[in-house]
């Protein structure tokens, strides 16, 4: 019987933490790692994912992710070092052969697999050619379907579209609103296999989403002479900028799950669960999510675990700071 630490969440003791921020917000999430490691005796979260800007990249084609390389390298020696997984969101839906060169991204996969001290580092993907290339010449990288294949292919609520995936992938990223579809959940088999993304913040049913992808991944393409003049007007008009329709719409809500839903996910037998981040100028949201969900919060022992979270955030900050 396996033995937790009393300062984990007793609620999903034995979940799988799936963490963004990797390649800019490394700083504070090696320290969030190394508190809990070594302050609290248990690994807060043993995969993050994330990738710079570049070709390959989508979600994440934002200014703040350009990193050189001694930057990229660096991060992912840290990770090494305490044996947490890379997953790379190389997620581009647009990406063909002729993209398949591209330097950044090959020196990545080959840092990936030449660093990979679990076996479990991947490449979560949305583009065929990306995934013949990773086969063929990365086989010992775990392959991943994103959340924009699942989206963008009309996948969405489909068994027979996860099973399909399944075949193709070691891993499958469910369709966000899918995670609270617990008749097709139920369904699924080997859910070991499949990443449940927990704290979405896009709101639910979201008629912009397949559009939204598509845009950043032909944003990423052409970056700096990409115009998104027409999302950007969508968007506005979307409800995702509306405090209200993000607490208190009936349908369109914001997906980031509650307790209970999380709860259910657990005793449908899922345990691998994906903390998004993307967008964020600075890690202040993961933090909070980490604290949250990985640590444990129940009434016993509120006051203390308030506490240990204050010592965290006061590790973080800098000695001279007010």
């Amino acid at each position: 019987m396996a033995i937790f630490s009393p300062y984990l969440n007793p609620l999903w003791p034995d979940a799988v933490w799936d963490v963004s921020g990797a390649f800019v917000n490394d700083r504070e999430l090696l320290a969030f790692h190394d508190f809990c490691t070594l302050l609290l005796g248990f690994a807060p979260f043993s995969i993050v994912h994330g990738a710079p800007l570049c070709t390959w990249n989508s979600g994440r084609v934002l200014k703040h992710l350009m990193r050189d390389a001694e930057e990229i390298r660096a991060a992912g020696l840290e990770y090494e070092k305490r044996r947490i997984a890379l997953y790379y969101t190389f997620t581009n839906l647009n990406l063909k052969e002729e993209h398949m060169s591209d330097p950044l991204g090959n020196a990545m996969l080959i840092f990936a697999r030449n660093h990979n001290p679990t076996g479990r580092n991947a490449v979560i993907m949305a583009s065929d050619a990306l995934l013949e290339h990773v086969r063929t010449n990365f086989p010992e990288l775990r392959t991943v379907s994103s959340i924009l294949k699942i989206t963008n292919s009309g996948g969405k609520g489909k068994l027979d579209a996860y099973k399909r995936l399944a075949e193709k992938y070691d891993e499958v990223m469910v369709h966000p609103d899918d995670v609270l579809n617990y008749d097709l959940l139920e369904k699924m088999e080997d859910k070991e296999r499949y990443i449940l993304l927990v704290n979405e913040y896009c709101i639910r049913q979201c008629p912009l989403r397949p559009y939204h992808y598509s845009s950043l991944s032909q944003m990423a393409l052409n970056y700096f002479g990409h115009d998104s003049t027409d999302f950007d007007e969508k968007q506005n008009k979307n409800g995702c900028r509306d405090l209200g329709t993000l607490l208190t719409h009936d349908k369109h809500s914001v997906l980031a799950l509650n307790t209970p839903e999380i709860a259910r996910l657990r005793e449908l037998g899922f345990r691998h669960y994906k903390m998004q981040g993307r967008g964020h100028a600075n890690a202040s949201s993961i933090l909070f999510d980490l604290l949250r969900l990985v640590l444990r919060n129940d009434a016993p022992g509120e006051n203390a675990m308030h506490a240990l979270g204050q010592r965290f955030w006061e590790s973080i900050l800098p000695h001279n700071a007010i």
